[in-house]
């Protein structure tokens, strides 16, 4: 956790009571881990990024060095993920957009600009690449076909349930 508070970073109990402690300790949150719905297996780990002023602030390569290596070591992917908002109001803040940027493994496209409705698709296009090897297919298939508020605007339903049908 940074010793500074910056932007709308979380101020927790936790966090306040961390930042009054010494340099000799030091810990970060763990932004965004994707998982399987179903059986919770990690898909891929991310850094997400307030995008103030359309600056594309990095964390130094020191403060991405623990995400790099659990990605690593766990053979996940890792990305950094800035999300610029609408400044409505401080109630009312909705996502406009997404730029993404690979980390590990190396060689990614650089800075790939995202609608919600596509981040939307890549999280469920790396469930569905994850599908064929879940150990919780039923589970996956009753949670997704169940009639609920969230299920309602289920776009590409059928997609999952193609895959889990096989």
């Amino acid at each position: 956790m940074a010793r500074n508070q910056y932007y709308n970073q979380l101020h927790s109990p936790v966090s306040t009571w961390h930042r009054s402690k010494h340099d000799g300790i030091s810990y970060l949150d763990l932004d965004f881990l994707s998982i399987c719905p179903a059986c919770a297996k990690p898909l891929f780990l991310a850094d997400t990024i307030y995008n103030k002023n359309n600056d594309f602030r990095e964390k130094s390569a020191w403060m991405q060095r623990p995400y790099k290596f659990v990605a690593e070591k766990c053979e996940l992917p890792y990305f950094l993920i800035w999300y610029t908002v609408d400044e409505i109001s401080e109630q009312n803040r909705p996502i406009k957009e997404f730029h993404i940027k690979r980390i590990y493994p190396s060689g990614g496209k650089g800075l790939v600009k995202l609608t919600p409705d596509e981040m939307l698709q890549y999280l469920e296009y790396k469930v569905q690449q994850h599908i064929p090897t879940c150990s919780s297919k039923s589970y996956l298939l009753k949670r997704i076909t169940t009639k609920s508020e969230h299920n309602a605007d289920f776009k590409r339903l059928n997609n999952y349930v193609k895959l889990l049908s096989k």
